[in-house]
């Protein structure tokens, strides 16, 4: 019977698998987990009130103000569907409620004994035994149909009968065969299109598959192939997929670049302060654990979204893809790479652009970002454009080149200084970020070298430079967080654990830190 009992100890059966795996194949097209679930509701309910009418059927429903005989067989569902046979029937003797009889029933727990012919009336007269419409298959969706789905999309992933694309699911036995000779056909097509992208139907119109096979099932039985053929990549957001040569996708994005590359730090997390580490979050740090919001506040940005540039990202060509700008660049169905188009917001040029999701970054700015003549601290603004899968770029330019005072670094074989010189600024920049690299090569290759230094030693090398440079003798977490990043890929908050653990750091005001042996 339909119920919230029923519906709250509801659990996945063999049984309704198998009922689905019929249903796919009676469908003969893949369906997504909603449309699933609601047939699995639909069938259960419709699976409940049968049961409930055979139940009934096994005999005659018991009411105390009915008449029965001996051998007659009678059913009592407020008792769990009890099922009896009346084997003597006898008077009542109860001056309250005469006349009446008495039962005797033989049923499965034993002789039980029941009123009948009671003319005063009893609940049990005007009981209902079948589910009613107040308690319909939908009213059972708006109550259930995410349980249920969560529940099916996990057994789902368990059976290796069904399998799973984008987000249509089908039962893998029923998936058509895609021969080899199509797979290269795509290869091909691809290859002429520069590597991609192409939409799955484009294929199908070129390949000779068998007409009686529903279109849907086409497409997801080409998907399948591809999906699994090391030579195509899925790039295409949620709503579409789009197919790319993987030997032609560039290396940045089959590869997480070397400077993003951010390898864990232990830390002692008691130590983080994160509403001090809100300014320098501002930056926008792929693999920062802490956010300028409580946990339970949805933050929707603001466009255009001004990203500072970090280092690594400066050098790479990249952006970080935060939670923040991850509203803005497209989700995907299944793939670790999307790509969509870059829009200069200047002159309307277009170019591709890249998510790299595992990576945490996008990917396609590196020569986007010369050309503007931008440096390590740089503002870039960011907003949808007019056409779906299209992100506006735009740098902070200054009509004029201005030489403006900076920290930069000058790099030996094993070792580097900091200085503040007149460098040439062509965009307007965050002054705790902003650093002149003349020649990041040299960087490069310093930090390769460097890798076997402990970062609290490296912390402890930058923060003497730079408060050699601060007539306050005071160091900013955000200047000493992105002058490390040029060296090694990490986020703030093990920055400012190592400078509260370490008794040769002092903390100010407003993320201000000095040094001890500074002090008077």
């Amino acid at each position: 019977m339909n119920s919230d009992q029923y519906w709250d100890s509801f659990s996945i059966l063999p049984v309704d698998m198998e009922y689905l795996t019929n249903f796919l194949l009676e469908e003969e097209e893949p369906q997504g987990l909603e449309t699933l679930a609601w047939t699995l509701i639909q069938h259960r309910n419709q699976q409940t009130l049968e049961l409930a009418k055979e139940s009934l059927s096994q005999g005659r429903v018991y009411r105390p103000k009915g008449s029965y005989q001996v051998g007659e067989k009678i059913i009592f569902p407020h008792l769990g569907n009890l099922l009896g046979e009346v084997v003597a029937v006898r008077a009542g003797q109860n001056p309250e409620y005469e006349p009446f009889s008495v039962l005797q029933v033989q049923t499965e727990d034993g002789p039980r004994e029941f009123a009948a012919e009671l003319s005063a009336g009893h609940p049990l007269d005007e009981a209902t035994y079948l589910p009613t419409n107040d308690i319909s298959p939908e009213e059972t969706w708006k109550k259930y149909g995410l349980r249920v789905q969560m529940l099916l999309g996990e057994r789902l992933r368990q059976d290796t009968n069904f399998t799973i694309v984008g987000d249509q699911w089908f039962v893998r036995d029923l998936i058509m065969s895609v021969p080899p000779v199509q797979l290269n056909i795509a290869e091909a097509m691809l290859d002429m299109a520069g590597g991609g992208a192409i939409v799955t139907q484009v294929f199908i119109n070129e390949m000779e598959f068998p007409p009686e096979i529903p279109a849907a099932l086409q497409a997801f039985s080409l998907e399948y192939a591809m999906l699994r053929d090391r030579r195509f990549d899925e790039v295409g957001p949620a709503d579409q997929a789009l197919w790319y040569l993987r030997s032609m996708e560039p290396s940045e994005v089959l590869e997480i670049p070397r400077l993003l590359r951010y390898l864990p730090t232990p830390y002692n997390r008691t130590l983080i302060n994160a509403d001090s580490l809100s300014s320098a979050l501002q930056v926008q740090d792929e693999w920062s654990e802490y956010s300028v919001a409580d946990e339970d506040e949805t933050v929707h940005v603001t466009e255009p979204f001004t990203v500072a540039l970090l280092y690594p990202h400066w050098r790479s060509g990249t952006l970080p893809l935060t939670s923040d700008l991850a509203q803005l660049f497209p989700t995907a169905r299944i793939t670790d790479h999307i790509q969509f188009t870059f829009v200069d917001g200047e002159t309307g040029d277009k170019f591709p652009g890249w998510v790299v999701r595992s990576g945490r970054y996008v990917y396609g700015l590196a020569e986007w970002y010369p050309k503007y003549h931008l440096i390590p601290g740089a503002y870039v603004d960011l907003q949808r454009g007019e056409e779906p899968g299209t992100i506006v770029v735009r740098a902070h330019s200054l009509r004029a080149k201005h030489g403006e005072w900076l920290r930069s670094i000058t790099v030996g074989e094993d070792t580097f200084s900091l200085e503040v010189t007149r460098y040439p600024v062509f965009c307007e920049f965050n002054e705790m970020l902003a650093l002149g690299v003349p020649d990041p090569e040299k960087v490069d290759v310093l930090s390769r070298h460097l890798q076997h230094r402990s970062l609290e030693s490296l912390i402890d090398q930058i923060f003497r430079e730079l408060v050699v440079l601060s007539l306050q003798r005071a160091v900013h977490i955000a200047t000493l967080y992105s002058i490390l990043n040029l060296f090694r890929r990490v986020p703030p908050a093990p920055v400012q654990a190592i400078l509260t653990a370490g008794q040769q750091y002092v903390s100010l005001q407003n993320n201000y830190w000095s040094y001890q042996e500074m002090e008077d």
